[in-house]
């Protein structure tokens, strides 16, 4: 017995369809790190041909297409505010826990090494916090193992810890007063500075900013 001897309608909607498979691929790799990327474009698309899908009967699929559509690009300005997040923590000063702006240009100045504070932190972060928060650190003749940026953003990176097969970095970023000199420089050669601000890096160690040559 056919379709049409029982009396039911054929779907020609196929751009319903179209919006119902695409809107939950979209909403199957929005949940995917990386590759989620793909629902930026997928999960629109879907939602454009539901809207237009709407116009024929019958609608359901056009409806779960929006709503597929709808939901992958929830999920995807969910991971853009997620990642943004953990952005500007890690962008703030390790030491500052409260979030407020301090002007530190004329705080105490700590002698510190590169070497001695990863080591402090990696052992007790608060500890570390109360040694070396609130205050400018001046470093003296560290040894210049790269260089990064340009004489506009210039920035060095110094060994911060050695472990039997790594070496793990930390960079201080300076200002385009420092560029030219820091142009002059060359690997290996020692320098003094000091730094008002520590953050501490996605998944290993710290990074020194706001940094001057002395």
């Amino acid at each position: 017995m056919t379709d049409a001897s029982m009396g039911a309608k054929p779907d020609h909607n196929s751009l319903g369809k179209a919006a119902f498979i695409v809107g939950l691929i979209a909403l199957i790799l929005s949940f995917i790190p990386i590759i989620g990327f793909a629902s930026w474009l997928l999960a629109p698309l879907a939602i454009i041909f539901g809207l237009i899908a709407l116009r024929k009967a019958p609608r359901a699929l056009a409806m779960a297409g929006l709503v597929t559509g709808g939901l992958g690009l929830w999920v995807c300005i969910g991971w853009i505010g997620a990642m943004k997040s953990v952005g500007e923590s890690f962008s703030k000063d390790t030491f500052n826990t409260t979030g407020e702006t301090v002007d530190l240009s004329a705080a105490p100045i700590l002698d510190a090494k590169v070497q001695q504070i990863w080591a402090d932190m990696e052992a007790n972060k608060v500890a570390a916090g109360q040694k070396y928060g609130g205050q400018r650190l001046r470093f003296t003749d560290e040894a210049i193992r790269d260089f990064g940026g340009d004489a506009a953003n210039p920035s060095i990176s110094f060994v911060g810890k050695k472990d039997d097969y790594l070496i793990h970095f930390v960079s201080a970023s300076f200002s385009a007063d420092d560029g030219q000199k820091i142009a002059g420089l060359k690997k290996g050669e020692k320098v003094s500075f000091v730094c008002t601000k520590v953050r501490e890096n996605l998944g290993d160690g710290y990074s020194l900013s706001d940094c001057k040559l002395s």
